[in-house]
């Protein structure tokens, strides 16, 4: 049985690896969330009391909790920034980016199923966006971008580690 499936895993890996669309889509997911995260956590890093206020919020935390939220959320998108930027540890930087973005599509449905009028806090001050459709369809594209590029390397594609 653990033959087959080796065999199968083995038959798509090299199937994967002959569309150079899949490669294109790594390495498009990789500086997307690169920038991504270097616009997200520079302003956050820079005004850590606007993000600290953002986190309170949402109202789903202590503010113990909350503190450290404020603290560590950008510290994490400021280390994936240079992973993907650098294309360095990228393995690692894209599974803790699935849960970094399963997180924030968790808390923000949940703000925007409790009614609350609230910004999303995604890119700093400058940028005042309401929990809606809007900002729950960016998260849940950038979920579902991270879930596919984390499918590709479960089933053996890996054109993004350094050779």
């Amino acid at each position: 049985m653990s033959q087959i499936i080796e065999t199968q895993q083995s038959e798509i890996s090299a199937l994967l690896t002959k569309f150079s669309f899949v490669k294109r889509f790594d390495r498009f997911v990789t500086w997307l969330f690169g920038i991504i995260f270097l616009l997200s956590g520079i302003p956050h890093w820079g005004n850590p009391y606007f993000f600290l206020g953002s986190v309170y919020a949402y109202k789903l935390v202590n503010p113990g909790i909350g503190q450290m939220a404020a603290i560590g959320t950008p510290l994490i998108q400021l280390a994936f920034a240079v992973c993907f930027l650098t294309r360095t540890c990228l393995d690692a930087a894209h599974l803790g980016t699935l849960f970094l973005f399963l997180s924030f599509a968790t808390v923000q449905s949940a703000a925007w199923l409790r009614g609350l009028d609230i910004s999303c806090g995604c890119f700093g001050p400058g940028h005042d966006t309401t929990i809606g459709w809007q900002t729950l369809f960016l998260i849940y594209s950038l979920l579902a971008f991270s879930l596919a590029r984390n499918l590709l390397v479960f089933m053996g594609y890996r054109s993004s580690a350094k050779k």
